[in-house]
């Protein structure tokens, strides 16, 4: 059982301090141990998963607040890239293969399709529903109607061509961006689909490596790249218009919005966030021993921050209304 008891009490405390708005921010998570954290994410406000490098998992029950370390496929010996909290105890994680946990994190099975279909590391995956997801594999796209049992490769590799981050801002469209940076220089790639993921159209980008991305409505997104600072497009990635520097001038990890506030994680460690589409930004917080941030979730309750060796932010200006609303 995992030890969790303890959670109730310390939220519950929290609620009843006499809290005002000004004091609101981020509060380093309870834990997390030294898990470097590679994603995270919610499946509702309460409940959440992380996976990590050298098989660590974190898992919580009360929205991120306190965390409790778990090895996610302890067998394989890998380092994973994906997580993805299907519900409050199915959890799924990948690295060369997809693998899927239905006990909080307890024990793991592997899917194994999609290892076997070649291409490399899964980066990312789109859960549309329990049948119907798409994958990216290393500078491929794979997709899948039959949850999980059979792939179909719908975008082939290409010679530097990489992407990294999947996006569904509607149904329909879909969106996979990235990037490599060779001795040459660096070079972005973005991707878009029209028709949930079965076919795909490479577009323009020439402003460098994709380091974060996140996307408003199925033509409004805004990417933040590896040197040359912040773009936006309008038009579904047809143009792409500079809006500014990134904050601190560091590579951003991980870049989400929820309504109008813009969160952004960076490689320098800190926690920037934005009200005015990503032109401004203030520091939410900073990693006094500088470890990365890797990965935001604004899925359920409190927006999560997580990064290098045991760092997990928790944005507690939930903690000042009602925490079951987001």
């Amino acid at each position: 059982m995992l030890a969790t008891s303890a959670a109730p009490l310390t939220l519950a405390l929290f609620l009843a301090l006499p809290f005002t708005a000004g004091a609101a921010g981020w509060l380093p998570a309870d834990g997390a141990g030294v898990c470097s954290v590679t994603d995270v994410d919610f499946s509702d406000a309460r409940h959440g998963f992380a996976a990590g490098a050298f098989n660590c998992g974190l898992v919580t029950s009360d929205g991120g607040l306190t965390w409790t370390e778990i090895d996610v496929v302890p067998q394989q010996g890998q380092s994973l890239l994906f997580g993805h909290a299907a519900d409050a105890d199915t959890f799924y994680a990948a690295r060369q293969s997809l693998y899927r946990s239905t006990d909080r994190g307890a024990t793991w099975v592997e899917l194994p399709a999609l290892g076997e279909a070649g291409g490399g590391s899964v980066f990312d995956m789109h859960f549309a529903d329990a049948q119907h997801w798409v994958a990216i594999k290393g500078g491929q796209i794979h997709v899948t109607a039959d949850g999980g049992d059979s792939w179909t490769l719908a975008f082939p590799g290409k010679f530097n061509i990489n992407f990294d981050e999947l996006h569904a801002p509607d149904a329909n469209i879909l969106y996979a961006t990235g990037g490599i940076i060779r001795s040459s220089g660096e070079l972005g790639s973005v991707l878009r689909s029209d028709d949930a993921g079965a076919t795909w159209t490479l577009l323009t980008f020439t402003h460098g490596k994709i380091n974060a991305t996140d996307f408003l409505s199925a033509d409004h997104g805004i990417v933040s790249t590896q040197s040359q600072g912040m773009f936006e497009t309008l038009d579904g990635g047809q143009t792409w218009t500079r809006i500014g520097d990134t904050p601190g001038d560091t590579p951003l990890l991980d870049l989400r919005h929820r309504g109008t506030h813009w969160y952004a994680a960076s490689y320098g460690g800190c926690l920037y966030e934005s009200v005015d589409l990503a032109r401004t930004w203030q520091t939410g917080y900073c990693d006094p021993a500088e470890r990365p941030l890797a990965t935001l979730s604004v899925r359920g309750g409190a927006v999560v921050a997580a990064g290098n060796d045991g760092l997990v932010l928790f944005e507690d200006r939930i903690l000042y209304a009602d925490f079951e609303t987001p």
